[in-house]
C-alpha cells in the first residue's frame, strides 16, 4: 500500500472550565518523542498538532472532528489533558500506543475504516474498566435481552492484542477519518458524533457519556453499512489515568500469588492479633475537635 497518510493529534488540554489549557506531564513527555519518531515513518505525510481547551467536551470533540476534516487529514488521534500514555510500554508483552494501533490502521484500510483506543480505569473506588461489551441481559431484567457493560477487571486484565469491543472511552483512542462518515449528522435535528445521554427530562444525571454513545453508535451503524465492527480496543496498550492517583490497569492475582503473600505474611512473624482498625468520629467527638480548631 503506497497511500500517505496525513495525521492529526488533538489534545484537550482544558481547566478553569475552559478558561485555561492545563494537562499532567506525562502527555507531553509521550507526545514530543512520539512526533519525532512518527515523522520519519514513510507511511505518514505529515503531523499536525493543535488543541482545544474550551467546555463541553461534547463541543470540543465534534470541534476536533471538523477542524481535522479542515486540514485534509486521513487519521485522528484524541489525547485527554488526564492521560498517562503507554504507561506499561517497558513491561513484556506491552505495545506503544501509536505505533501498534497505526500499523492496524493502515492494514484494515483497504477493507474500511476503523478506531482503535487504548483501554484505562476510572477513579478510586471501583477503578472501572471503561471499555464495554454487550452481554445477555436475561438474568438481571427478563424485559432486556441485552445490555452494554463494561468489562470486569479480572476479564481486562487476560485480554490482548487488538479486539473488536461494543464501545470505547476516547482518553486516548484514533480514528481512521472515514468512520465519521457512518454516523453524520444530516440535519438540525440529528445528533451529533459525541453527545451525552441523560436518565431524565432535567439532563441532572448522565445516562452515558459522550465517548460511549459516538462508539457505541458507529459499533451499530458499521456493523450493518460495512458488515464488520469497526470499533476496536489495544489491550496490549494500557493507558494510566490521573485521578486522585494514576488509575493503572487491573493486576490478576492467581492462587500461587496469594500463596506467596501469605506465606510472606508468616515468614515476617506477623502477629495475628494485631489488626486495622478504621475509626470513625462520633458526633460528640467530631463536635469537640471542630470546637478546639476553633478556639
Amino acid at each position: 500500500m503506497n497511500q500517505k497518510f496525513n495525521v492529526a493529534i488533538c489534545t484537550f488540554s482544558y481547566g478553569g472550565n475552559g478558561g485555561i489549557s492545563s494537562e499532567h506531564p506525562a502527555i507531553r513527555e509521550w507526545m514530543t518523542p512520539l512526533v519525532a519518531t512518527i515523522q520519519n515513518d514513510k507511511r505518514i505525510e505529515n503531523v499536525r498538532l493543535f488543541n482545544l481547551s474550551d467546555t463541553p467536551i461534547t463541543m470540543t470533540r465534534n470541534r476536533a472532528v471538523l477542524m481535522a476534516r479542515q486540514l485534509e487529514c486521513d487519521v485522528l488521534v484524541m489525547v485527554d489533558s488526564d492521560m498517562f500514555p503507554d504507561m506499561y510500554v517497558k513491561e513484556s508483552g506491552a505495545k506503544p500506543f501509536f505505533q501498534s494501533s497505526f500499523d492496524f490502521l493502515v492494514s484494515h484500510y483497504p477493507q474500511g475504516p476503523v478506531c482503535i483506543a487504548a483501554p484505562y480505569c476510572g477513579p478510586p473506588p471501583s477503578e472501572c474498566v471503561y471499555v464495554f461489551r454487550w452481554n445477555d441481559n436475561e438474568s438481571l431484567n427478563p424485559s432486556a435481552d441485552f445490555v452494554l457493560e463494561m468489562y470486569d477487571r479480572l476479564t481486562a486484565s487476560k485480554l490482548s492484542g487488538i479486539q473488536e469491543v461494543a464501545a470505547l472511552p476516547t482518553g486516548l483512542i484514533m480514528y481512521d477519518m472515514r468512520v465519521f462518515n457512518l454516523t453524520e449528522p444530516k440535519s438540525a435535528t440529528d445528533k451529533p458524533w459525541f453527545y451525552y445521554e441523560w436518565k431524565d427530562k432535567y439532563c441532572a444525571e448522565k445516562a452515558s457519556t459522550e465517548d460511549v454513545t459516538m462508539t457505541r453508535d458507529l459499533s451499530l451503524v458499521g456493523s450493518t453499512v460495512l458488515g464488520y465492527n469497526p470499533v476496536f480496543c489495544n489491550w496490549d496498550a494500557w493507558a494510566g489515568h490521573w485521578k486522585p492517583k494514576c488509575v493503572g490497569k487491573p493486576i490478576h492475582l492467581s492462587a500461587k500469588d496469594v500463596g506467596e503473600k501469605l506465606k510472606q505474611a508468616w515468614t515476617d512473624n506477623f502477629d495475628p492479633s494485631s489488626s486495622l482498625t478504621e475509626l470513625h468520629p462520633t458526633g460528640q467527638l467530631l463536635q469537640l475537635c471542630q470546637t478546639q480548631k476553633r478556639a
